[in-house]
Parts: structure tokens; C-alpha cells; sequence
């Protein structure tokens, strides 16, 4: 990039997050020091990005541009992918790379995933190109920034690195040589080793810049997995720190050393390395890279050492963060025993537990004002205490098992100083005799709440908390925050929003509404009628009769019972255990059902059905195993089915006019198909299959509808018409491979044999093919006869 335009900052390279996807790959192959790249790009829907490439070292084999485009994976972060590369194996001795392209939910910009496992020093790389050796020198100020993240990390055994690395070249008259300077931000060890390899003739030294002044991510913290971290680097202030370390192994080149002009920018290299041990089990993880950039400002001046050795090589913060993720709401003055409290709640703004925590407060607040309300500070043990005329509140301040009597309505485990709770609290309040209870919790160790005969509202802000209300026959609003949660619903009706950790939730029997945040698991109760909406993906639902499960999320798995109904979904499984449910709206899913089963505008679906199966308006590859059913199809279906009965499917939809495969050569109890507008592709299979052509709706079909059918061997199959078909061109590929027939139903002829020969004479033989025209709109074409005859129509 030109930098003499009169700006003073410029962007070396172009943002690849902007002008992506579609990137070169290397063929692991090197001619003369120079990476060789496939000669085919990636055909993502998108522009290509002409500064940066994939380059992956020692993996099986190189990547396939080609390979990637029409396969997904799945990333709880970003969605599903739009590219998708993998070579190797884990166990092997070359370990396994991968390479994934996504859109960024939030701006739509492309994030690269890089991934390796294994092998020997195994590399997968985001690589900026172009040869600017010589263009951008480090006595002014060059910054490096990107986006980037680590996310499903594991593994025990081998090694792992990421981060980004720059190869810098030293040129003046007397030397010449290149340096790799490391930004290792991401460690299977947790916090990156320093490490330099100086060799006697200075080329080919190594620094990987670590220490107090460089910031990084540690993988084995799960706080870090999916997050996304804004990286600003220092590139100066890096190869200082190397030109240190140069110059107390070689004293004399200092003042050569030290001069930062003779120091050029070369290269980037951003990605995953590798060592494993061929096991399973070694250390792999995804590295998420957004929008790298690195700039060269011409306006500053830079000489050596001229910052404080203190400063800031490599900072982080979290993308979109605004700071800590809790805030204190405060209930003040809260008069106890005659001593003014404040009661401090963290909470997390936004979510259901914390909009629960706030009109907790608020409602504490208006009753003091009104002064209405009544305070104890509890003690560990039992507390009774009874109001006749004043709302009261319970304070629980200290860790320990509580039980309480008598008639609080009000209840908070927090803390009333700025010093949090020492350890968990067990609360018990199946004594109290409030018919309504309002209970906040907001202890990072966590409560354990138990609950009788009343209604209420419970609010777990912060913790891995325990609700219990199977005791009650009351009606309970419940919500919990980011911890692993475990709640038993009242048999009374529940509103349940569990947070958006790892929860287990027992439902009771009567209704239930429940908002999944996380990735839960969700029992329902015989003789509830549940509602159910899964939000986190990841999650098992496990649910009776009556149920209603809004999938708005991936990878969930589904069990509902008789009458129920599941809506939506990506890549999740769903079984129906007894009884008849239908299926709408999934996309990819995974469906079984014990009963029968109704599937509504799904696409993409993998459905096996015991009992009879309506299948409505499914669309993409699909599968369809059923003990009965009919099949109506819809644009772009292609369907392959089985059935030990016979199966009917019908393509004469309203608006329905684009092209359909079904496969049913697996049907055993035979087929009956109907075509209809646009083009339709059906196989029989064995048995006796029958075959209507132009049945289209009114006003959807027109002379360009066509089919082609093949009945199949075995037994024989019927061909053919009824009056007043559509117009269309048909075509039958295997007439007579069984006894088959063509027939025209509700013509009613005088003279049936003279209606065929009529027929007959508007045969044309061509390439051993023989067409007929029926009623002269419809084209019907026998493929491999040439001797068709009366007998071969049957009309009535």
C-alpha cells in the first residue's frame, strides 16, 4: 500500500474480515524459498481478499479450496459455518488440521477459525502476502491489532501455541538478516514461556515477546472459551525487547543494533502450532481471528528505548465489554433491630434473574418509604417471627443453614457490607407461613432453597444455586443467573428462566413455561402441560404429553410425548417416545417417533417413524424411514424413503413448482405418486407402484411441468392420467422392465380400444424412445420401446 499520500496512518494490509472469505491455499510445497498457493480459490459466496492467505504445514495433505464449500460445521458462537476444511487424524503421526469460515453475527464480518492437533510442529496459518521487505521501517510506529479468541479447549497430552508472529528483516551495510518475533497469546500451559534462540550468525533468531507488559489468553481458564478479545500490539516496543536480548550476546553491534530504521516489517503470520503424541487425548482448541490490521504511522518518530520499559506491549480487553458483568443494586436504609442496613445484590443487568432482583428492590423500597415494612438480620438456625400488619423481610448476611417460621414474605441472601459471603447458605422455609414469598439470592457460593405450600418469585443472581418447590402447590416465578443451577418446579404453574450455565431442571405437574438459556437439562412431569423454549443449544429435554418445545437454538436433544408439538431447531435431535406429536420449522434435525408423527416445513431432516408419518412441505436432503405415511412434497425436496407398507406421495402443492427427487426404491409396500408443476424425478422400487401425471393445482402449472418416473422391476405398475390433467411433458424411464400399464382414468369411452389406438396414432419413434400425446397438452415419452400397443393402455 502506497504510504506516500500524503497521510501520516496507513493499513498495510486489507481487512480480511471485509474483503473475505475466499483465501489462497498453500499446496505445502516450497520452489525456491517461495510458498507455492493452489491454483483455484474458494468459491464462498463472497469477494477474495488479495493480502492474506491459509497456509498449513505437515498435515496429511494440503487443503482442497473446493473441498470446503458445501460442507458446515456448527460453532455455538458464530452459528454455522460457511466453509469448512479438515485434513488428517488425531492418532495419526501427522496429526489433524482444520480451518473454518464464519460470519460474525453481530457486524457480518468473517471470522477465521484455525484449529491442530498432533503431529509435529503442525501449522495452520492466516499469512498476510506480498513482499513489502524494505517498505515500512520501525523508526516510525507500526501497531498491530485483531480480534481473537480461543473456544473448545481440551486435551491433556502434547502441545499447543497461538497467537501472532512477524518476521522483521535487519538491513543496513554491514548486516543483513531476519528475526521471527513471537506474540504467543494463547499456551496449553496457561501462561506463555519466554523463549530465544540466538544463533551465532544472527539469522534466523527467534523472541517470543512474554512477561508482565504482554497480555494473553489462557485456554485452561473456562471463563476464556468463546470469548473474543480486541489485541493491540506494540510492534516497536516488541523488537526492542528482542534487540535487548540481542545486544547481551552481542555487546558490540549495539549501536548497529539499536537503529530502528534499519529494521523493515516483512511478514504475518497469525494461527495454531502443534506437538502431539498420536493420542486423542492432545491438546487441540479453535483460535477465532477477526479483522487483523496492522498500521504505519509516518507522524511518530521512533528511536530506541525511547519508552518506559513499563509500558504496554500487547493489551486486551473483551470485544463490546463494559467492563465488569454485575452491578450492586442497592436497597438503603433498611432498618433492622433499630440499625440503618443496606443490603448489596450483584446482579447482571438484563437478565430475567436480575430484572427479578430489581423489583425486589423496588418493592422493599416503596414499602419503607410507606413505612410498612419490617426487618430482621437472621441468625444460623430456626427463626420464627410473625407481623400482623406490616410486610416483613428476612436478611440472610452470614453463610450457614437457615430455617424460617412464622410469616416472612420477604427474603435475601446477600451481604449487607462490601464483603461478600464466606460459603453457601441452606435456606428452609416450609415453616413460613406466608401465602406469597419473594426470595432473592445473590451469593456467589451458592443457596440451597426449599420452599413449601406457597406461591412466590425466586431470583439466584449470582452461584450455582438449588431451588426446591415440590412441596408446593403454589404458582412460582423462578430465575436464575450464569451459574450451574438445579430447580424443582412447584405442582402449582412454574415461569422458569434458567441462566446461562449448566442447569438441571425438574418441571412439576401442572404448567410450566420455561426460557433454556444454557445448556440445560429439563425433566417434565406426567400430566403437565409444558411449555419450553431452548435458547442456549446443547441442551436435553426430556418432556411427557402436552408439551410445546420452541427450539431457537442447535444441537438440542428432544423427547416429547403424546400431543405435543416442536418448533424449530438446527442439528437437534427429537424423538416422540409415545403417542402423535408433529415436528415444525427444524432444519438438519434428527427425528424419531415411537407413535405416529406429524413434520411440518422442515428441511434437510433425517426422520424414522413406526407408526403412519404426514410429512408437509419439507424441503433439501431428507430421509424418511415410516410405517405409513404421505409425503407432500415442496421445492428443492429430495427425498429418499422406506416403509414396509405403502407410502403416498404427492407433489400437487399450491405455489409448488420447482424441482423434487424421491427415491423410493425402499418403499415395500409400494408407492403412489403424484406429480405436479415443475420438474419431478420419483423411483419406485419392487413392488406394484402407481403413477399420476399432471395433477398440478390450478393456476401453479403450465406447459413446462414435467416428471420422470421409474417403477422398477417386480411386480407390475400402473402409468398414467386422469381426466382434466395439466399440460406437461412426462416421461416413464423403464415401461418395460415389469408388467406395467398406462392408463386414463374417468374418460369413460365409448370405445376403449379405439381411445388407445387414437393415441397410438400420434406416436413418434425416435432413438428408440416412443412419445404420445394425450389430449394434446400432455407429452408422454416410453423410453427404450418401440413397440408400443393397445394392450399396453388400460382407459375408463
Amino acid at each position: 500500500m502506497n504510504t506516500n499520500n500524503g497521510q501520516t496512518l496507513s493499513e498495510i494490509f486489507t481487512d480480511p474480515s471485509v474483503e473475505g472469505p475466499n483465501l489462497p491455499m498453500n499446496t505445502q510445497q516450497v520452489i525456491n524459498g517461495q510458498i507455492q498457493y493452489n491454483n483455484t480459490l474458494s468459491d464462498l459466496t463472497g469477494d477474495d481478499s488479495p493480502d492474506w492467505a491459509i497456509v498449513q504445514w505437515n498435515a496429511a495433505s494440503a487443503f482442497d479450496p473446493l473441498v470446503g464449500d458445501d460442507t458446515q460445521v456448527w460453532d455455538n458462537d458464530f452459528g454455522y459455518s460457511v466453509g469448512h476444511w479438515t485434513q488428517g487424524s488425531s492418532t495419526s503421526a501427522s496429526g489433524t488440521t482444520s480451518y473454518n469460515v464464519f460470519r460474525d453475527p453481530d457486524n457480518g464480518h468473517y471470522i477465521y477459525q484455525m484449529a491442530a492437533q498432533g503431529g509435529h510442529l503442525l501449522d495452520v496459518q492466516l499469512a498476510a502476502l506480498g513482499d513489502i521487505d524494505g517498505q515500512y521501517s520501525f523508526n516510525h510506529q507500526l501497531t498491530a491489532s485483531f480480534i481473537q479468541g480461543i473456544s473448545d479447549y481440551r486435551g491433556t497430552t502434547g502441545t499447543y501455541q497461538a497467537g501472532i508472529n512477524f518476521t522483521i528483516n535487519y538491513h543496513s551495510a554491514n548486516l543483513n538478516f531476519g528475526l521471527f518475533l513471537q506474540f504467543e497469546t494463547v499456551d496449553y500451559t496457561g501462561k506463555p514461556e519466554a523463549y530465544v534462540y540466538l544463533p551465532n550468525s544472527l539469522g534466523g533468531t527467534i523472541y517470543n515477546v512474554s512477561g508482565s507488559r504482554a497480555a494473553y489468553i489462557n485456554p485452561l481458564d473456562p471463563s476464556n472459551d468463546g470469548v473474543m478479545y480486541q489485541t493491540t500490539i506494540d510492534l516497536n516496543q516488541g523488537l526492542m525487547a528482542a534487540i535487548k536480548a540481542m545486544i547481551g550476546m552481542y555487546p558490540s553491534l549495539a549501536s548497529e543494533l539499536t537503529n530502528m530504521a534499519n529494521w523493515y516489517l516483512s511478514g504475518v503470520y497469525i494461527g495454531v502450532e502443534s506437538n502431539g503424541t498420536g493420542s486423542a487425548t492432545d491438546v487441540t482448541g479453535n483460535y477465532n481471528v477477526e479483522s487483523p490490521t496492522v498500521t504505519y504511522d509516518t507522524s511518530k518518530t521512533v528511536s530506541y528505548a525511547d519508552r518506559s520499559s513499563t509500558s504496554s506491549i500487547v493489551s486486551m480487553t473483551p470485544e463490546n465489554s463494559t467492563g465488569a458483568n454485575t452491578t450492586e443494586v442497592t436497597m438503603p436504609n433498611l432498618v433492622v433491630k433499630g440499625v440503618n442496613n443496606t443490603v448489596l445484590i450483584p446482579y447482571t443487568s438484563g437478565d430475567t434473574a436480575g430484572t427479578l432482583a430489581q423489583s425486589y428492590a423496588s418493592s422493599i423500597q416503596s414499602l419503607l418509604a410507606a413505612g410498612a415494612l419490617d426487618n430482621s438480620i437472621l441468625s444460623p438456625g430456626s427463626n420464627g417471627y410473625v407481623s400482623s400488619n406490616r410486610a416483613s423481610q428476612a436478611i440472610i448476611d452470614v453463610a450457614g443453614s437457615y430455617g424460617v417460621s412464622g410469616n416472612y414474605s420477604n427474603i435475601v441472601v446477600a451481604s449487607t457490607s462490601t464483603t461478600a459471603l464466606a460459603g453457601a447458605v441452606s435456606l428452609d422455609t416450609t415453616q413460613d407461613s406466608a401465602s406469597y414469598q419473594n426470595i432473592v439470592s445473590s451469593n456467589q457460593y451458592g443457596s440451597t432453597v426449599k420452599v413449601g405450600n406457597a406461591s412466590g418469585s425466586f431470583a439466584g443472581t449470582q452461584g450455582n444455586n438449588v431451588f426446591n418447590a415440590s412441596q408446593s402447590s403454589g404458582n412460582w416465578n423462578i430465575a436464575t443467573g450464569s451459574g450451574n443451577d438445579t430447580i424443582y418446579g412447584a405442582s402449582g404453574t412454574n415461569t422458569i428462566t434458567g441462566g446461562t450455565g449448566s442447569n438441571l431442571i425438574y418441571l412439576g405437574g401442572s404448567n410450566n413455561f420455561v426460557t433454556s438459556l444454557g445448556q440445560d437439562t429439563i425433566y417434565g412431569a406426567a400430566g403437565a402441560i409444558d411449555t419450553v423454549s431452548l435458547q442456549g443449544g446443547n441442551a436435553t429435554a426430556i418432556m411427557q404429553t402436552n408439551a410445546a418445545v420452541m427450539d431457537f437454538s442447535a444441537g438440542n436433544k428432544i423427547t416429547v410425548g403424546d400431543n405435543s408439538s416442536v418448533y424449530g431447531g438446527t442439528s437437534s435431535v427429537v424423538n416422540v417416545s409415545f403417542g402423535s406429536a408433529t415436528v415444525t420449522g427444524t432444519q438438519g434435525d434428527t427425528i424419531s417417533a415411537a407413535g405416529d408423527l406429524q413434520v411440518v416445513h422442515g428441511s434437510n431432516q433425517n426422520i424414522s417413524v413406526a407408526g403412519a408419518l404426514r410429512f408437509i412441505s419439507g424441503t433439501g436432503q431428507t430421509t424418511i424411514s415410516a410405517g405409513a405415511g404421505t409425503i407432500f412434497g415442496a421445492n428443492a425436496l429430495t427425498a429418499t424413503l422406506s416403509s414396509s407398507s405403502r407410502l403416498l406421495f404427492t407433489a400437487n402443492q399450491p405455489y409448488t413448482t420447482g424441482d423434487q427427487y424421491i427415491d423410493g426404491r425402499a418403499v415395500a409396500g409400494g408407492l403412489d405418486a403424484w406429480t405436479g408443476a415443475g420438474q419431478q424425478t420419483v423411483i419406485g422400487g419392487t413392488a406394484s407402484d402407481q403413477f399420476y401425471f399432471g395433477t398440478a393445482f390450478a393456476g401453479t402449472s403450465n406447459a413446462s411441468a414435467a416428471a420422470t418416473v421409474t417403477g422398477g422391476s417386480g411386480a407390475g405398475n400402473l402409468f398414467g392420467m386422469l381426466a382434466n390433467h395439466t399440460a406437461g411433458n412426462f416421461t416413464i424411464t423403464d415401461f418395460r422392465a415389469a408388467d406395467n400399464k398406462f392408463f386414463l382414468y374417468f374418460y369413460s369411452p365409448a370405445n376403449p380400444t379405439a381411445a388407445a389406438q387414437n393415441i397410438l396414432n400420434t406416436a413418434t419413434i425416435s432413438g428408440g424412445n416412443t412419445s404420445v400425446m394425450i389430449d394434446g397438452d400432455a407429452k408422454i415419452t416410453f423410453l427404450g420401446v418401440t413397440d408400443l400397443k393397445v394392450s399396453d393402455f388400460s382407459i375408463s
